[in-house]
Formats: structure tokens, sequence, C-alpha cells
């Protein structure tokens, strides 16, 4: 009798384990099966530009045989699984808000700081490129025999420190500036960005809160002091007509933190714009353009609104403005020139911009040496982020 009893509650204490088993079992098929189903009917953007990571989402595999034999075919699912997975965005940014909070806002690339304030962390500056970088300036300036003027603009959270959480990495833009200035003192007279911005006040309205560039206002704020050091008169802000557009920048895309506000771009667009011809060149293919703004750039569906400024980057960049009948500027230049110089172009017959990063990379350019006689340059102007000379290199003046 014992016995049968005892069976009957290992009977009932069986059901009862049995019981939730069964339930997760049942849980697990059925998120497989709606994991599956989602990844089946939801739609997919092979090889599209994804709007919040600004990058090319993984093309479908490739099922040749070659392909799978190769190994290539599996690492190509895994890709595929990676930026196709269902409601894939969310989650990237709910692990991204979780190392925010977590404590690894310090050690991340983009750090969030206050009021949503995206700040790209510290420069990675290597001794190496700032001396190459410093040596291929004095060359070019002093064999050409130019009037030169360098801009190198601080990262925003060297200028706004105050705005950085407690814990972060140090930023030693100050340093760097110093060292670069006094290393070009007998070839360069330096412009002094980083007493114009804390003179300014407003430091924050200088910088976009999900980008690393300037704003409008930083940008014009930089156009008049550089007028003044070249001895140009500064045409007022009352002198051009503002629009707003939304703007999410770089800064956004690679932080996944895709709470946070969007900007406001601006385009000021100066009365002398219309007169203006664009043509710039890469790898000797060029184009036209007439004002300094690429307008299809501005449209809503348009993630890199910042390259709707002189076309974006290219290897050279000529500005002619008919309206003004002499007078030829050289610009070496990266991205932030982009949004300064056409302001400057209200004052110049013609402007050349160069960038002699990566972008200049054919043989079918001229050497901007050969720009310099050809156009009879004897005014350069550096106008670049502090990244630019200080990791990178300026592979192509000469």
């Amino acid at each position: 009798m014992n016995d049968l009893n005892n069976n009957s509650v290992n009977t009932v204490s069986h059901d009862r384990l049995g019981a939730p088993k069964a339930v997760l079992f049942g849980l697990f098929a059925a998120f497989i099966g709606v994991f599956f189903l989602l990844i089946l009917f939801l739609p997919k953007h092979e090889g599209e530009l994804s709007p919040n990571e600004r990058r090319i989402l993984a093309k479908a595999p490739d099922a040749s045989i070659g392909n799978i034999m190769n190994g290539g075919f599996s690492d190509q699912v895994d890709a595929w699984l990676q930026d196709h997975f269902p409601l894939r965005s969310e989650f990237v940014s709910l692990y991204s808000y979780a190392n925010r909070y977590t404590g690894r806002n310090a050690v991340e690339s983009v750090v969030l700081a206050s009021d949503d304030r995206l700040i790209k962390a510290p420069i990675a500056a290597s001794d190496s490129a700032i001396e190459t970088n410093i040596g291929k300036l004095n060359r070019f300036i002093g064999e050409n025999e130019l009037n030169a003027y360098t801009y190198f603009i601080p990262t925003s959270g060297y200028m706004l420190e105050n705005e950085l959480p407690k814990l972060h990495l140090e930023y030693h833009d100050g340093e760097i500036i110093d060292r670069l200035e006094s290393a070009l003192e007998g070839s360069a007279e330096a412009i002094p960005v980083r007493d114009l911005f804390n003179a300014y006040g407003d430091i924050g309205s200088l910088y976009y809160k999900t980008d690393h560039h300037l704003t409008m206002k930083g940008s014009y704020l930089s156009y008049v002091e550089i007028a003044e050091q070249l001895g140009l008169t500064p045409l007022p802000e009352s002198e051009f007509t503002k629009t707003e557009y939304d703007f999410y920048g770089t800064l956004y895309g690679q932080s996944c933190l895709f709470g946070v506000p969007c900007d406001t771009l601006e385009t000021w667009v100066g009365f002398y714009d219309d007169k203006l011809t664009v043509t710039t060149a890469d790898g000797g293919d060029e184009k036209v353009y007439h004002g300094s703004l690429d307008t299809d750039c501005l449209k809503d569906d348009v993630v890199d609104k910042y390259a709707a400024y002189l076309y974006s980057n290219h290897g050279i960049t000529r500005i002619v403005n008919d309206s003004v009948i002499d007078g030829t500027l050289l610009v070496l230049k990266d991205s932030f020139g982009n949004a300064i110089v056409p302001f400057l172009a209200a004052h110049y017959n013609t402007i050349i911009m160069i960038d002699v990063r990566s972008l200049y990379y054919s043989p079918s350019l001229p050497a901007p040496s050969e720009l310099c006689k050809e156009y009879g340059i004897s005014d350069f102007l550096v106008v670049t982020g502090l990244d630019t000379v200080a990791e990178g290199t300026l592979d192509w003046l000469r």
C-alpha cells in the first residue's frame, strides 16, 4: 500500500515538473517560429544604406558551390543575419544605452554628454604623423613662397569639457595645437581658434550635438576671424539667407543612441552665391555646378545633409566668383572647410580647395605646387579639424 502511495506521489510530482518544461519548450518553439516568420516576411534592405548606422547593409549570401566550399557562404550568412535581425535597430540602441548606463560611457568611441550631446572620444594623436605633417607644410609653404595661415579646429570634447560626464578620457587638443603652431611659427601665422570660441561664450552653439563639425554659427564666426586676418572686411550676418533642416550627424550613427533628438542644420546663402561656379575634380573626372550648395543632399530622405556644403569632399574644388575681379586663394582643407570657405568666396575671384588626404588619389590631378604656379597663388590657408593633422597624414601635399 505504501508503495502504491509513493508511486502516486512520484507521478504527480513528475507531472508538475513536466508541465513547466512543456510550457518553456512551447514558448521557445513559438519564439523560433515567430523569429523565422519575421525574417522571412519583413522587408529587407539588402545592399542599402542604413540611415541610422551610416553603412551599407549586407547583401543576400552567395549560394554558389564555390562560395560554399571556400567558407564564404557561412560568413555571409552570419553578416546577413546580423544586419537583418528583426527589430535590430531597437536592440542595437538598447545595447548602446545599457553600455552607457552601466559605466562604459567613458571608454566608448562616442561619449554621451549632458543635454543629449554626442562627443567623439579624444583623438589618438600620432607623434610620427604630426612630425610628418609639420615637415610637409613647412616645405610646401617655403618652396612656393606663400603667405600662409593656419586654422586648426579643436574637438567639441576639448572645448566643452564642462558637458562631459564625470568619468571621461583626457583631451589633449591644446597641447597638440600648441605643438603644431610652434613648429610652423616661421612659416605660417596661426589664427587662435580657442581664444575666439572662448571669447564668444556660447561654445555649445558652435558645434553640432550629433556631429563633430561646426554649426553654421561656428563656421560664420570662423569666417569672420579668418577674413580679418587676411585683411578682408567680413560680411555681416544679416547678408545671408538662412534655412533650417532636421539633421542627424555621423556621431549619431556611430553611437547607435537612436533616442537622441535631431540637430538643426542650417544653410546660409549669400547674395553672391548665384554667381559662383564650382568645379570638382577626382581622378581626372570634373563636374561643374552653380552655387555652393548641393540641394539634392538637403532632401528629407538624404542621410548625410552635411555633404550639401560644396558638394562634399573632393581632391580639388575650384570656386570662381564672376562678380569679383581678382584675388586667388589656395585652401588646404578637410570637411570642416566645406562650410567655411563659401563665405570667403565673396572676396575672391578664385579659390582653389585641395583635400590632400586619401581623396587626392590620382596622379592625373596636378600637384598642389603646380596649382600655385598655374594660378600665381601667394595666399595659402590651412583650415582643418585637429584630427586631420594629428592622426592622419597630408599624403599628397607636394
